[in-house]
């Protein structure tokens, strides 16, 4: 939308707070202050217009600004935004009437207050891939590998705050970064201290973290399942899960423990169970191993026993070998180690078990259980929960690249650019298989080998292959964990 001037602008942001964000006509000429303090420069009264998009508001009053953008238009938003305290008080008022209630209107709030930044996740491409998987290019947030995350585990705290997800970054702002517009929800997970935000960049319906209020790095314990089934008891339509607390196979922030989850059921919750097992020491439970790319199990049944199952198959997996299938649990570091995702099925619990091993290799230095080297033209990231369970978050990159895969295939370009030598192999085999292309043709082959691509990355993260080995060795776990095949 275009402003006639920054008055303009100022003025329409001030509506649009007052019908999104629960301005009150009270508080119209100190937040139109507010917003003339972080701007600077003069102001003429005028009507202003009815926008709702907070990014065009924005833009709108930044027109010609230097300085960082982001920072400047976090601070604009939180000049007109509730209070944190006030947030929160409306927030438990609403769930009072029923929790979806609650969580439609933080999700929207998070929206219109342009935390969440709809705008740029609307950018993203995504499409459902016919083996089940859901796949999007996202064109909103950097692409880092599995170096630059053990350089940020490594790296020491900040003073204050100690990582980018602490509390403390509400409201916060430094060079270059800001939180000033975000918002949390006080939470008590297994008697401690957490809080939930929504994600700036969510990759799912209302995407958001739980994250313990004090800063200690991401664990697997015997009170994961406890905190996470708090969680879902409190948001019975959410599910909630946490990375497997290890770099390679770990999600971004390993320093702080955090969970991830929201409104959406991803592929993996979807996929039946292959192999129907029962536990003699939980016989109530209802168990089995997924018929799924990477290696889970299901548990269902009452909070307490799946908790306690959960937790011992953890446990031995910790401690699990088997070298014919290159499954060492640990040698000058731990490599075997757990996700766990909870959801609430009526009064029922389910609990999805993804078993990860980060351990490296001569031939597989990025992972033995992570995507191989001739899949890393499509990704090399880790393959943290979100992903395991079948959402592949692919980079920015990927759209230009693609599509001078496309350009060889419909004989619009008679090679690849200089930077792309990770994806001759790809285009010749496409060239092979399909010759010249129409575009629509070609568009359809590079879909179709990026959809097999990842899913064969799944398969490469999977500890227990579908094969011989694979079977031996699931086997051995089986014994291990004491679960017998029905």
């Amino acid at each position: 939308m275009e402003f006639a001037s920054r008055s303009e602008a100022l003025v329409s942001l001030v509506k649009f707070a007052r019908r999104h964000l629960l301005l009150d006509e009270r508080d119209e000429g100190y937040a139109l202050s507010r917003l003339l303090a972080a701007v600077g420069g003069g102001f003429s009264p005028c009507e202003g217009k009815i926008c709702d998009d907070p990014q065009d508001l924005i833009d709108g009053i930044l027109a010609g600004t230097e300085g960082d953008l982001t920072v400047l238009g976090e601070r604009l938003m939180d000049a007109v935004m509730l209070r944190p305290s006030e947030f929160e008080r409306i927030f438990w008022g609403k769930y009072a009437q029923s929790p979806i209630a609650a969580t439609n209107w933080a999700n929207a709030y998070a929206i219109h207050s342009n935390y969440v930044k709809a705008a740029a996740i609307a950018k993203n491409l995504r499409w459902h891939a016919d083996c089940g998987l859901e796949i999007t290019v996202n064109l909103s947030k950097p692409e880092k590998n599995n170096a630059d995350l053990k350089k940020q585990l490594a790296a020491p705290s900040l003073s204050y705050p100690k990582c980018t997800i602490c509390r403390e970054n509400e409201g916060f702002e430094r060079a270059g970064f800001s939180r000033a517009n975000l918002r949390t929800i006080s939470l008590t997970l297994a008697g401690e201290p957490w809080f939930w935000q929504y994600s700036p960049y969510a990759y799912f319906n209302e995407h958001g973290i739980a994250v313990r209020c004090e800063h200690t790095p991401m664990v697997l314990d015997g009170r994961t399942a406890e905190r996470l089934f708090d969680f879902v008891d409190l948001f019975p339509h959410y599910f909630i899960g946490n990375n497997a607390p290890l770099p390679r196979v770990g999600g971004s922030i390993l320093m702080h423990d955090h969970f991830q989850g929201g409104a959406e059921t991803l592929p993996m919750q979807k996929a039946p169970v292959r192999i129907p097992l029962r536990s003699e020491r939980h016989p109530a439970v209802r168990a089995g191993v997924l018929d799924w790319y990477d290696t889970a199990l299901r548990l269902e049944g009452t909070r307490g026993e799946v908790s306690a199952l959960a937790y011992e198959i953890a446990t031995a997996w910790e401690t699990f070998s088997f070298p014919a299938a290159e499954i060492l649990p640990a040698t000058d570091e731990q490599h075997s180690t757990a996700s766990f995702i909870a959801r609430k099925r009526g009064e029922g619990y389910i609990l999805d078990v993804i078993l990860r091993n980060n351990r490296c290799s001569s031939v597989h230095p990025d992972g033995i259980f992570h995507a191989h080297r001739d899949k890393h033209h499509i990704k090399r990231e880790s393959i943290g929960l979100i992903e395991a369970m079948g959402l592949f978050i692919l980079p920015a990159r990927l759209k230009r690249q693609l599509g001078c895969v496309c350009d060889v295939l419909e004989g619009k370009s008679e090679g690849l650019p200089a930077d792309m030598g990770a994806f001759e192999s790809m285009t010749e085999r496409l060239l092979a298989a399909h010759g010249r292309c129409s575009p629509e043709e070609a568009r359809l082959a590079v879909k179709a080998d990026v959809e097999a691509t990842c899913r064969e990355i799944l398969e490469d993260c999977a500890v227990f292959k579908r094969d011989s080995v694979g079977d031996a060795a699931l086997e051995a776990f089986l014994n291990a964990s004491n679960l017998k095949k029905e």
